[in-house]
């Protein structure tokens, strides 16, 4: 389904709050948790993603950046925002999708360290109608994951940076020398023959 801004997240889940983010970044709150309900999802061009919540007090808050979320009270201290998101959204419009095949499968993605960090499939962010989605080498989805490392937080990356934990297809010990994708772009209709001229019945 196509979304402009907003959109609600394929399955909503609770957890936990930064709380100096409801609090105008006071200081004092930091390392503070409130539990939440993370039920909504916003894409701003140039921004990191950002989401909607609702605090057990009944107040509803909308763009709260990904940064200041956890999907489990964090037993180690948190990662920057930029080993949770390498790039910032790419428009305002998006769709919003959970993969039946990755449902609730592990992975692991790395860092711009290089650090590979264990994680699991929650749902995917893909961008539309925008010049980087539509270019082939450019383009790029985000894969919802929710980090096991301790922190309890949550990154959006893309597939590039993500090894997948099949158990029964994903063999181990490939070599990884990939490349980004060609600037191509394939059309149907560029043959030399007129599809009416073959079909069945005319």
């Amino acid at each position: 389904m196509h979304h402009a801004l907003n959109a609600s997240v394929p399955q909503h889940i609770y957890g936990f709050v930064v709380q100096d983010i409801l609090y105008g970044l006071d200081p004092g709150m930091v390392g503070q948790f409130e539990p939440a309900c993370i039920f909504g999802i916003t894409s701003i061009p140039s921004r990191a993603m950002h989401f909607s919540i609702m605090c057990e007090s009944g107040a509803q808050w909308a763009r709260i950046p990904i940064h200041k979320l956890h999907w489990e009270r964090p037993r180690v201290g948190p990662r920057p925002l930029e080993h949770l998101q390498c790039w910032d959204c790419f428009g305002w419009d998006f769709s919003v999708t959970q993969y039946e095949y990755l449902r609730e499968m592990t992975c692991r993605y790395k860092t711009p360290e290089g650090e590979l960090i264990r994680a699991r499939y929650w749902f995917t962010l893909d961008h539309t109608n925008n010049g980087f989605s539509q270019y082939p080498s450019e383009h790029k989805c985000y894969h919802l994951l929710l980090l096991e490392d301790g922190t309890g937080q949550i990154a959006a990356m893309p597939n590039n940076r993500i090894l997948w934990d099949d158990k029964s297809w994903v063999k181990p010990g490939h070599k990884l020398d990939y490349r980004v994708m060609g600037p191509t772009i394939w059309h149907a209709e560029d043959g030399h023959i007129n599809p009416d001229d073959t079909a069945i019945t005319v």
